[in-house]
């Protein structure tokens, strides 16, 4: 009702679940459920999103003419050239004004409810891979748990030497780094109980490394050139 317009049916079913990270979990370490990235109770998400209703008019940033001009969609026309959009809705966040989120308003390619990755940091705007289409949201989830159950592309940190037992996988295992405080920090380095990327995107930024991610996908599948140009960020 705050919104004004009502929310894609799997971010209402999603959240009817769980309203975000628990408060005393969040306040008890620096991780994030997403490799440090946190997801943002429902009453949050409504406080970040009105406060970029702000930057929709200021003339230094959303309504800066030459600024929405070097702004890029990966797909192309999926997303709107814009810096920042009252469509967009972030539900996750690295605390630093970058989200994963869902977006409302589409370009003429895109679909309402595909889950996007956005922020002060993203002048190219990432519909994530396998979080197109009206479920995005739900799909996106869907793939981020299947990721986890193959154990590729992550690694555990502050082992200890009851490492692999049934004993690790519990509240504290989950939320800590073996070392009495969360490893996490703001920009979603790594994770939960010291969940952080491994392989090739060892070290990355966690959006930055799910946008690469995307983008390489999105170009096997087609629908991006080999030279579309899109972050130069991350880590070497």
């Amino acid at each position: 009702m705050q919104f004004g317009f009502a929310l894609p049916q799997a971010v209402r079913e999603s959240y009817l679940v769980v309203d975000g990270q628990e408060p005393e979990s969040s306040a008890g370490c620096a991780d994030g459920l997403f490799f440090g990235l946190h997801l943002l109770p429902l009453e949050e998400v409504y406080d970040e999103w009105r406060f970029w209703r702000e930057v929709d008019s200021d003339p230094s940033s959303g309504a800066h003419q030459g600024l929405r001009e070097v702004m890029q969609s990966i797909p192309a026309g999926w997303i709107r050239r814009e810096y920042s959009q009252r469509g967009w809705i972030p539900l996750i966040s690295d605390k630093t004004g970058n989200y994963v989120g869902v977006d409302l308003n589409p370009g003429e390619g895109g679909s309402v409810g595909q889950a996007i990755i956005f922020g002060r940091d993203f002048d190219t705007k990432v519909v994530l891979w396998r979080g197109d289409g009206p479920a995005g949201w739900a799909r996106w989830l869907a793939s981020f748990v299947e990721d986890l159950e193959g154990g590729e592309g992550f690694e555990l940190g502050g082992a200890t030497e009851s490492e692999g037992s049934e004993d690790d996988v519990g509240y504290e295992s989950y939320f800590f780094d073996g070392t009495g405080r969360g490893s996490g920090d703001g920009a979603g380095g790594s994770g939960a109980g010291g969940m952080r990327l491994s392989g090739e995107y060892r070290g990355w930024n966690v959006l930055e490394a799910w946008a690469d991610k995307s983008v390489r996908k999105w170009q096997e599948a087609g629908l991006v050139p080999e030279d579309a140009v899109t972050q130069d960020k991350g880590k070497v």
